[in-house]
């Protein structure tokens, strides 16, 4: 923030930390797993609705970082993957990661990208190895990677 009517600065900075979740561990199936995909790409977004509906997953989908934390707000976080693109406008893909994992810390993340390998730095800080999937992929492809990230 620039120097204010007094001369000064004002820095803000949050410190991200791990929430501990209270709620008890239930193996799931597969029906009875939600998905929260998040693409600014309406087309796209379609496509993996369908795709992982079709194998059996609850899915719901948002345009932006925004709208998917206000879905998971009301579904009070009873989301078990995030499945997001990095590159996105407003919020990237990283950025809500980060803050949906402070406040939903059981939740998976699988991040989606046409570029290879966009850098995801601060959440692998945070939360080691991230999942990762380029796009373009097959429908057998991204059915695997999501199953791996669950089960």
């Amino acid at each position: 923030m620039a120097g204010g009517p007094l001369g000064g600065r004002l820095k803000m900075c949050w410190k991200l930390t791990k929430r501990v979740d209270k709620r008890p561990v239930i193996k799931k199936k597969r029906k009875d797993c939600k998905i929260l995909v998040i693409d600014d790409d309406a087309e796209i977004l379609k496509l993996i609705e369908a795709i992982l509906a079709s194998a059996g997953y609850q899915v719901e989908s948002a345009l932006s970082g925004r709208k998917a934390l206000e879905i998971a707000e009301i579904a009070d976080g009873n989301v078990d993957l995030l499945l997001t693109d990095v590159v996105m406008p407003e919020m990237n893909g990283e950025e809500l990661a980060l803050v949906f994992k402070q406040a939903y810390p059981r939740t998976k993340v699988i991040f989606m990208s046409a570029y290879l390998r966009p850098a995801a730095a601060r959440f692998e800080e945070y939360y080691g190895k991230t999942d990762f999937i380029l796009k373009p992929f097959t429908p057998e492809k991204l059915i695997g990677q999501v199953k791996r990230a669950l089960f």
